[in-house]
């Protein structure tokens, strides 16, 4: 499978409005994350049309392989983390988008990285790559997102 040149080009240039012209325009006028609307439909714009460049035909795979990705990780979240109904909440806002975009990761580290010729190989090397990435990418949604906080404040109390 080759990829699609003019819809990756496509992409990508639609990926460069969005990080040069459209995030810097609402970042400005905006107070919270949830008035960056056209930031996150050309985001999603630029994902979907590289996804379909990268992958063909093989499109709705991917897709389908992204919304389980998403559905598995908030299951796990939602047992792991919060066991209780309330730990639904920070389920759907922390586990759905680290499930997205381990499973983005895993697509993009499958295509270059793992191949094999026994399928029972090929498929344990799946599992463990994928684990792995959503263990990372889970730790970081939990805990991830005060990170330059509190590296500015420990340098601001060193001093």
């Amino acid at each position: 499978m080759k990829p699609n040149k003019p819809i990756l080009i496509a992409g990508v240039i639609i990926l460069t409005i969005c990080l040069c012209f459209i995030f810097p325009y609402e970042y400005n006028r905006t107070n919270y994350i949830s008035d960056l609307k056209l930031t996150f439909l050309s985001l999603a714009a630029a994902m979907f049309t590289l996804m379909y460049g990268l992958m063909g035909k093989h499109f709705f795979k991917g897709l389908l392989f992204l919304i389980c990705s998403a559905l598995f990780s908030f299951c796990c979240w939602w047992l792991f983390f919060y066991s209780d109904f309330w730990g639904m909440i920070p389920a759907l806002y922390a586990g759905i988008p680290a499930g997205i975009v381990a499973g983005l990761v895993f697509l993009i580290f499958n295509y270059q990285f793992i191949k094999d010729e026994n399928k029972v190989t090929l498929f344990i090397k799946r599992l463990i790559l994928y684990s792995i990435l959503l263990f990372i990418f889970s730790i970081l949604f939990a805990k991830g997102g005060d990170w330059i906080f509190d590296i500015s404040e420990y340098f601001k109390a060193e001093k």
